[in-house]
């Protein structure tokens, strides 16, 4: 297990605790020169942080977490994925490498594409689908327009989702952590790459996704 991982969450963790306990000890015309002054406000993040974690999915159902990005400065773009059962245990992944995309978006959305592609050329056709970007999952369960230079990549995953029984939802990216780690090796590949094991992922996936595998959470501030 990736000890960055494990050290960057328990420090998070105890982070956010720590600063809790702090603001909930304190005396209440501090609290209240602090709710005039705004300060309440700029420290209520860490007083109540959200617990978020990768959620296995029911038994016999899978599961599939995708994510893209784009590289400005660079002008390069990747893509990665990743199917898991019930015990978080890995049916299949990927990373691939994208040419000409103009934006976060577009890479999210090629993404999402071939990871559906390789549900249905797989024979897995009832999943249930995260990611986190939530103009995606709006764009494509039809709650706004697309951008006309995504047009054939949206047409794709619609043709693609007919074939499917699948559920898109958005999730925080902190719950989508092993998709992330992907799209790194992704963005740095020359071709499309394909791993049929968790043994046999990149190693630097193995840390986030042996912690999804227990569900381990992290606090969202």
């Amino acid at each position: 297990m990736s000890a960055k991982h494990i050290v960057n969450r328990t420090m998070l963790s105890i982070r956010a605790i720590c600063t809790s306990f702090k603001l909930q000890n304190l005396s209440q015309p501090w609290l209240g020169s602090l709710r005039q002054n705004g300060g309440v406000h700029k420290h209520s993040k860490f007083a109540a942080p959200t617990v978020v974690k990768w959620m296995h999915p029911p038994t016999g159902r899978l599961k599939l977490n995708v994510d893209g990005a784009f590289k400005l400065a660079i002008g390069g773009a990747g893509g990665g994925g990743i199917l898991r059962d019930h015990e978080g245990s890995c049916v299949f992944a990927f990373a691939t490498n994208y040419q000409k995309v103009i934006s976060a978006l577009d890479a999210e959305a090629r993404a999402l594409r071939d990871g559906l592609t390789l549900c249905c050329r797989k024979g897995f056709l009832d999943i249930m689908v995260e990611t986190d970007s939530q103009n995606l999952v709006q764009i494509v369960t039809g709650q706004m327009s697309h951008p006309w230079e995504l047009t054939c990549i949206i047409q794709d995953v619609a043709v693609i989702t007919r074939n499917l029984k699948a559920l898109i939802k958005y999730v925080p990216c902190e719950a989508n952590q092993v998709a992330h780690s992907l799209v790194g090796h992704g963005c740095a590949a020359d071709h499309l790459n394909f791993w049929e094991s968790g043994a046999d992922i990149p190693h630097a996936v193995k840390g986030p996704y042996r912690l999804d595998k227990v569900g381990c959470p992290t606090l969202r501030l």
